[in-house]
């Protein structure tokens, strides 16, 4: 059952890769600081939250009399969808749940003073955990981002909240940005046809095919030439003129130093051969031949013997047989083994 449950979702979900961006290989992350301070209210030492260090930090103390306080640190490049947010803050002294719930956590994108999105402190972490030493907030972004922000609103009671440092964890750029994987039945055997966004340093694409009916275990059954490195799109196409019967299908790309990365599964049933086929039948002078390729045919009568050779390329063409005596006769492609009767009549 857990078999038949595989090969059905390989069925549905194999013959594209939805939506761009589907990458090789497992994603790394790159960790960025911010690398100056954009603005600030009710703050003190502002540049200790852009030193990269733990150990030193920045104060937010919010004012009775002059509300609350906040802190904007700026990133020398944008962080893109998918990265992740983080700071480092404590909190200096025993804070009050009131004051914690103001606590919140701005991205932005300049010079744009719109928040592309706000998290509250309280989303992230628990009252309990920042009261209890330094803690990190870390949340993945969904739109691009060059600022962030650490704010709170004015309160009663006084207390200072320390932001050591900010960073943004974001994905590192893979060997080969695969946009999409295909595989279709063609008369020729399965056209198989890959897109990339992006190559770096890649050195070949194999193309693998599955032994078994459990797609578990595969074998390379061709190998094309990567672009190395581009910036620019490229597109592949393979075909397998000898597919099985629902065959399963995978690339395994390969970097300049060697090391590897797997494509999703897509998975293709070929399409029937096309037959050779031959009428009129009786026939007594022209019979139309359809072959779907160039082929060396032959024609035996009834005892199996060849009396007629025969080259043809693909498509329609006309084979006399005028002078065949009348009988049984059967056109036999030589290379495939297939065949088709006709019946050879008297007369015009």
């Amino acid at each position: 059952m857990r078999t038949t449950s595989r090969l059905l979702h390989f069925i549905l979900a194999s013959f594209f890769l939805l939506g761009l961006g589907a990458r090789t290989g497992a994603a790394q992350n790159l960790r960025r600081f911010p690398s100056h301070v954009v603005s600030s209210v009710n703050t003190y030492n502002e540049n200790r939250a852009i030193d990269n260090d733990a150990s030193t930090k920045a104060q937010l103390a919010p004012s009775v009399l002059a509300g609350g306080a906040a802190l904007k640190l700026g990133y020398s490049s944008t962080n893109p969808v998918g990265s992740k947010a983080g700071l480092l803050v404590e909190s200096g002294g025993l804070l009050a749940l009131g004051a914690f719930n103001g606590l919140v956590i701005n991205t932005y994108l300049a010079p744009s003073t719109t928040p592309q999105e706000t998290m509250y402190l309280s989303q992230l972490l628990s009252l309990q955990v920042l009261n209890s030493g330094p803690a990190t907030a870390e949340f993945t972004v969904t739109k691009p981002f060059d600022q962030i922000e650490l704010g709170t609103g004015g309160v009663l009671n006084a207390y200072t909240l320390g932001l050591a440092l900010a960073y943004a964890d974001v994905p590192a750029p893979l060997p080969v940005e695969l946009v999409a994987f295909s595989g279709k039945a063609t008369p020729r055997g399965v056209q198989l046809s890959w897109q990339t966004a992006t190559e770096l340093q890649s050195a070949y694409f194999a193309v693998e095919r599955a032994t078994g009916a459990d797609a578990t275990e595969f074998v390379e059954i061709g190998r094309l030439a990567a672009a190395g490195t581009s910036s620019q799109a490229r597109s592949y196409q393979f075909t397998d003129a000898t597919p099985s019967l629902l065959g399963y299908y995978r690339l395994r790309q390969v970097d300049a130093d060697g090391e590897a990365h797997h494509s999703p599964v897509v998975a293709v049933r070929p399409a029937p051969a096309a037959q050779l086929a031959a009428y009129p039948s009786p026939v007594a002078t022209t019979l139309f031949v359809i072959n779907p390729s160039e082929a060396a045919l032959q024609v035996l009568n009834s005892q199996g013997q060849v009396v007629q050779h025969v080259a043809v390329v693909a498509g329609r063409q006309q084979l006399d047989v005028s002078l065949l005596p009348i009988g049984i006769y059967y056109l036999r492609d030589a290379t495939t083994g297939q065949s088709t009767r006709f019946v050879k009549a008297g007369g015009n």
